[in-house]
């Protein structure tokens, strides 16, 4: 299997594992940071250079900190969760509970405990905990062994020296359905923090924020029915007229 094609090992909220490739450029650095962890898209895309996730949420800090370190058979060895239970009733370490708390629901901000109705109902089975779940985390947990993971906040990333630093915060505007959401971060000194990284920052939000001088990206579906998110982006090296947005390339032609 190519290290540039691991799957998410959870779903979340705002993931960005499916766009990743074709919205946002790739790493021009050896060292990739995400200071907004969740599932880590981005990295997952280019899981054979050195990973730094910061999260300051300590469930989803400790689910990476289980997968760099579990082994395979133990993730083989989680059950299903049997008709009318509960995560809580699998005899199973806490971050495993988490870990198949993810998988519970379509795109979740936190481990949930019974399985979701689409679950419940058999819909996309490969998209909820299970056995096809299990074997594709099995197979890729030795490609993320080199990661490192720290429960902290962006401000506390361990990295000084020049990365590629993909910046995925709760948004301003809907980043309202994480434990550590939108309404605990100053977005001006988060606007500061990212035009201050060494290397190369690539900043994610949506339609309407302001923070930063942010360019049009898209409209992408999202899990609710008819919904899209309208996306927009900001790269460091816009600031010094290095690289223009394909995006304005598009839309001038």
């Amino acid at each position: 299997m190519s290290v540039h094609k691991l799957r998410p090992f959870f779903g979340y909220f705002g993931g960005k594992w499916r766009d990743a490739v074709k919205n946002y450029p790739a790493p021009k650095y050896q060292t990739i940071v995400e200071p907004f962890a969740g599932s880590a898209g981005y990295s997952l895309r280019y899981a054979d250079h050195r990973v730094v996730l910061c999260e300051l949420d300590p469930v989803i800090a400790a689910v990476w900190r289980y997968l760099t370190s579990v082994s395979a058979a133990e993730i083989l060895a989680i059950p299903d969760i049997p008709s009318g239970s509960t995560v809580d009733d699998l005899k199973v370490c806490e971050e495993a509970k988490w870990l198949v708390g993810l998988w519970l629901n379509r795109a979740t901000a936190y481990p949930r405990k019974s399985p979701s109705r689409w679950m419940r109902d058999g819909i996309r089975p490969g998209s909820f905990w299970g056995e096809r779940v299990r074997r594709t985390i099995a197979t890729q947990l030795q490609y993320i062994r080199h990661w490192e993971v720290h429960n902290c906040s962006y401000q506390a990333a361990p990295v000084h020296e020049p990365a590629t630093w993909f910046i995925d915060p709760p948004y301003m505007e809907a980043g309202r359905h994480y434990r550590f959401g939108a309404a605990q971060l100053d977005f001006d000194e988060l606007a500061s923090w990212c035009q201050a990284r060494p290397g190369e920052a690539i900043v994610c939000e949506n339609e309407g924020a302001t923070w930063l001088p942010f360019r049009h990206l898209g409209s992408f579906k999202t899990t609710r029915t008819n919904q899209l998110s309208k996306e927009v982006r900001w790269l460091s090296e816009w600031e010094h007229g290095e690289v223009q947005d394909p995006v304005d390339k598009r839309d001038a032609a």
